[in-house]
């Protein structure tokens, strides 16, 4: 960032924060530039300082906010409430994943006096890190996506990850905040229920306070009842983007919206890229971008969808490692080749390191028919520009870090063409 101080000042910066072993360093050349610089602020840690000045400027706003953490469906759930609430009131959200350290200072920092609500995604791979994004944020709603094994490198072990998404529910305590969690795991509900914030759970249990039931997909929409009254539906194919749906319900009714105040239909929800996306390469074959990120739980989630996905042709997996499971990364990844093994897909092709373990296990077990590791990406592009045809299905499913997009862009040119000339 320092690289780019004159830039910035040239095109009309009033005033920038730097660290002070850069102006150390600096110190002459900026002294002899300083017509161009103004209210040059030198501190021991810019990062820690950017979060001060946006708790700072927080506190200069009364509305309600409200915080999502979880080990999935975080954005999705974003994405859902930050429309139904727009839907009565202006609303501020964090854009894309702008969900940590920094990612939400910069979110904060376009709090508005028109403002109603904000609504801010908070992601973390360390115990500690929801305790200081609470801190920032000051959330009177929380909702907790749920937990699954993620960032278990940082974590350590899935109970450091239940405490450490539970910092949340300790924030909102202290403000007689409202939690939204789901129904169906009893090792949270029962941590949770140690906090002193107000709970709401969602699912499809007869005693939650959001109920989900008669679920359908079809035609390219979702629609599902809750509380055996209240109908909605929005565009997708993914069951799983349902419980998102619902926890956006339940956290807009802790927001002080009723679900009577709420339309039906929901044509204009739009969710990121990389979430379950349904993509037309050409030649009558579907591309299913699920690329954005990966674990466990939303791995199994991912492939039932998949598998319910109407088709006349092959279904086709493409994937990539799980990345940051610590040493459980090998359990989990050949648990992911089992439960593909006793799935109905006519193809399995990996890349990374990790996901060979997958391909092993998928190997011994006869299914898929067929089951392919890849040392690189445009050995995977070459197989793949030669062996799609017609009616094919293809999931891409990874760790955002193993860039398997890039195998997406470099087969959505026409697939006539790739075939002669594939690249990335």
């Amino acid at each position: 960032g320092h690289e780019c101080l004159r830039e910035a000042f040239r095109k009309g910066a009033s005033g920038a924060v730097i660290s002070e072993d850069y102006f150390r360093s600096e110190r002459e050349n900026l002294f002899r530039d300083r017509a161009l610089f103004q209210n040059l602020i030198p501190v021991s840690d810019t990062e820690n300082t950017l979060a001060q000045l946006a708790g700072f400027y927080r506190t200069h706003f009364s509305i309600l906010s409200a915080g999502i953490t979880g080990s999935v469906g975080k954005t999705s759930t974003k994405e859902f409430l930050h429309f139904l609430l727009s839907q009565k009131y202006p609303v501020l959200t964090s854009s894309g994943n702008l969900n940590n350290h920094l990612g939400l200072p910069l979110t904060l920092f376009q709090l508005r006096p028109e403002h109603r609500f904000c609504v801010a995604e908070l992601g973390a791979s360390h115990r500690g890190e929801i305790r200081k994004l609470s801190a920032l944020l000051r959330p009177e709603v929380g909702v907790i996506t749920g937990v699954s094994p993620a960032h278990l490198e940082g974590f350590g072990s899935l109970a450091v990850t239940y405490e450490a998404k539970l910092e949340l529910a300790v924030t909102l305590g202290s403000s007689k905040g409202t939690l939204v969690l789901p129904d169906h795991d009893p090792e949270l509900i029962e941590r949770a229920k140690k906090r002193k914030a107000q709970i709401l759970f969602f699912g499809k249990e007869r005693t939650s306070d959001f109920r989900m039931t008669n679920l359908k997909i079809a035609d390219g929409w979702i629609e599902f009842i809750v509380n055996e009254r209240w109908s909605f539906r929005f565009p997708g194919n993914a069951a799983f983007q349902a419980q998102n749906a619902l926890a956006a319900l339940a956290a807009s009714f802790a927001c002080g919206v009723s679900l009577g105040e709420l339309p039906s239909v929901w044509k204009d929800v739009i969710f990121p890229p990389g979430r379950f996306e349904i993509l037309d390469p050409g030649d009558g074959i579907t591309f299913v971008n699920d690329c954005y990120n990966a674990n466990p739980f939303s791995f199994e989630k991912a492939l039932e969808a998949f598998r319910d996905l109407d088709s006349r042709g092959r279904k086709i997996l493409v994937l990539g490692d799980m990345l940051e499971l610590g040493f459980d990364s090998r359990f989990y990844h050949r648990t992911l080749g089992e439960r593909i093994g006793h799935m109905d897909f006519q193809a399995l092709l990996g890349f990374g390191n990790e996901m060979e373990e997958t391909i092993e296990v998928c190997e011994a077990l006869g299914n898929p028919p067929l089951a392919l590791h890849f040392e690189d990406k445009a050995m995977l592009v070459h197989f793949l520009s030669s062996f799609l045809r017609t009616g094919d299905q293809v999931l891409f499913k990874a760790s955002r870090g193993m860039r398997l997009e890039e195998v997406i862009r470099a087969l959505s040119v026409p697939l006539s063409a790739a075939r002669t000339q594939p690249r990335l």
